[in-house]
């Protein structure tokens, strides 16, 4: 029997940057037959809102410090360290910081959110202009199924 382990150390992790946290791959799909993921995402109070969206993946936030606000659907859920929220796959959803900062677990069902967030941080850190930040961003919503609200910077 073969056995398969991988272990992440303190500040270990590929590291992305999104307009509204950092976040760390603390297992990436590659070690979990492409069934999870799990990510460390760190986010300020006055990092931007990310826009209303569903993913075609079910997820779910575990706060580890600090208070959000989890939009899910027509409901906002507030969360404080130790509380949890499962989003199914297809539901439009958002976060808001609501301490100073917050720390949360994001688990994903599948391997793409990973790939998903790399392509976000390319584009995060290419120095372009506004409008073509906002074509590239489609460009990598489109090509993972997500799906921004109408209003939400969706054309």
């Amino acid at each position: 029997m073969s056995t398969h382990v991988h272990v992440i150390r303190a500040g270990d992790g590929r590291r992305f940057t999104a307009p509204d946290a950092d976040i760390t791959v603390v297992v990436g799909g590659d070690h979990t037959g492409g069934t999870y993921e799990v990510f460390l995402v760190e986010a300020s109070r006055t990092a931007p809102d990310g826009p209303l969206h569903a993913e075609p993946w079910s997820k779910s936030y575990h706060v580890l410090c600090g208070r959000i606000l989890v939009q899910a659907g027509d409901t906002g859920y507030e969360l404080a360290a130790g509380e949890t929220v499962a989003i199914e796959a297809g539901t439009m959803n958002t976060f808001t910081v609501l301490s100073e900062s917050a720390d949360f677990l994001l688990v994903a069902a599948g391997a793409s959110h990973g790939r998903f967030f790399g392509d976000l941080d390319v584009v995060a850190r290419g120095g372009h202009a506004p409008e073509v930040v906002a074509r590239l961003l489609h460009e990598v919503t489109d090509r993972y199924g997500v799906e921004l609200a109408t209003g939400a910077g969706a054309s």
